[in-house]
């Protein structure tokens, strides 16, 4: 066509149509997503594909023209500013639609659509689930923190003929629920798109992400690969916690009760930090660090966090320097008991020291834990082998550093918190040798 021949008004409607088709564009792979689909799952790392913001682009498309129902999930979700709820809004003043409907609970068009944004968790414990069984579209954001037991309800509760149920993530393990649920399985009516790294999928990738991409490289290849490739992290067989059960325990919402209790590793060499962590009941409540403190400021800090409370039962790691805090509590009141980390544990017949004890016993699929990279990296990084009669230990303290460049000091200071001693554990020679050297 001639654009010449055209009317002034006609030129300016044919660039405008141009204009607005131009912003309904999403990263070509996600086109698919237009398909009818039972299941359509995206996976990739950051700015892969752009999944979130292609997803709700399309979302928001459809809810124009079409009269339709959807609910955008996480496992989790506190406020609406923890939902995509901003991003769908900014959405649909980026394609410039009129006549919508914008509330803080929810988002209507002018064909009828409602959209909602709902937690999971919270749904599934109020059985709230089946106040959805009319929607047409449930979209899964982070869909990588979707919980086996949400998936189960989550189809059963989607019937409405032709309803889909999408899904965008980045592999936070190998299997992932949503993995091994959906991407695995080998029905044929999923459609899964794993994007790549970078500007192959994306052609909006900006050149500030570009270089970020390949500063990670460089310093971390291994986290790279699961951050901007979308691969999952990197974790062997032989790791003590698997990252997805540490996922799960920094969204789960645990109720405060008894009893309360605090946990300190004390820093022992230059570069460490004394950790500190207090917990009631399954809810990991307070946590503080200190550098370069002497043991009275560390055991001074340890009281007021605990509120001067002698029923507070405060685990010291008590090697070492620890034993310095230990007394200087003791003195101030406090009600604490000196674990020895290299020390006996109280069931000998399962392990080798107490501090195996501490993290296989570690109820981290009951709690609820800060949400800390650096805490999740240490507690997902250690790992364990086995010694002649099959108990499993974990791996001397030297690996970890030697990894990682540091102590898990705070994964040490959290499982005191949670550990069940009730008194000390006595160090044997053979034992203070392997925490010295090793443990």
């Amino acid at each position: 066509m001639n654009i010449d021949l055209l009317t002034d008004s006609e030129q300016a409607e044919m660039l405008g149509l141009l204009e607005q088709k131009d912003r309904e564009t999403v990263s070509p792979k996600m086109e698919r997503f237009r398909e009818p689909w039972r299941i359509k799952i995206a996976s990739g790392g950051r700015g892969a594909g752009a999944k979130s913001w292609s997803a709700a682009s399309l979302l928001i498309q459809k809810a124009q023209w079409e009269t339709l129902r959807i609910c955008c999930f996480r496992e989790v979700q506190r406020s609406l500013e923890e939902s995509s709820y901003r991003l769908m809004v900014d959405t649909i003043s980026r394609l410039g639609y009129p006549g919508w409907k914008i509330t803080n609970e929810y988002l209507n068009s002018p064909s009828g659509s409602h959209i909602i944004f709902r937690g999971l968790k919270d749904m599934r414990a109020a059985d709230q689930m089946k106040s959805l069984e009319g929607y047409d579209i449930f979209w899964l954001e982070e869909a990588s923190a979707i919980s086996k037991e949400s998936l189960t309800v989550l189809l059963p509760t989607l019937r409405k003929p032709n309803s889909e149920l999408w899904a965008t993530l980045n592999r936070e393990a190998e299997k992932d629920p949503v993995i091994a649920e959906y991407w695995d399985s080998p029905r044929t009516d999923i459609l899964r798109i794993e994007l790549e790294e970078g500007g192959i999928d994306n052609p909006w990738f900006p050149g500030v992400l570009q270089a970020e991409l390949e500063a990670s490289y460089r310093n971390n290849p291994d986290e790279a690969l699961h951050v901007w490739g979308g691969k999952p992290r990197a974790q062997g067989d032989n790791a003590v916690l698997s990252r997805v059960s540490i996922k799960q325990a920094t969204l789960r919402k645990a109720e405060e009760t008894e009893p309360d209790e605090m946990g300190v590793d004390v820093a022992r060499f230059g570069n460490d930090k004394t950790q500190i962590y207090r917990r009631r009941g399954a809810k990991t409540v307070a946590h503080k660090e200190l550098a370069k403190k002497d043991t009275v400021y560390v055991a001074n800090e340890v009281w007021e966090m605990a509120g001067k409370d002698p029923s507070v039962k405060i685990k010291v790691d008590d090697t070492g320097v620890g034993g310095g805090v230990t007394d200087n509590l003791r003195r101030l009141g406090a009600n604490v008991i000196p674990v020895n980390f290299g020390g006996s544990p109280k069931d000998k017949t399962k392990y080798t020291t107490a501090a195996d004890e501490m993290w296989f016993d570690f109820p981290v699929d009951e709690i609820e834990i800060p949400d800390d990279p650096q805490l999740t990296e240490e507690l997902a990084g250690r790992k364990y082998v086995y010694d002649k009669i099959g108990r499993r230990k974990i791996e001397p303290k030297d690996e970890f550093r030697k990894r990682y460049g540091r102590s898990p000091d705070k994964a040490d200071g959290l499982l005191l918190c949670y550990y069940n001693a009730d008194k000390n554990t006595a160090l044997d020679d053979e034992a203070r040798v392997y925490f010295h050297g090793r443990g």
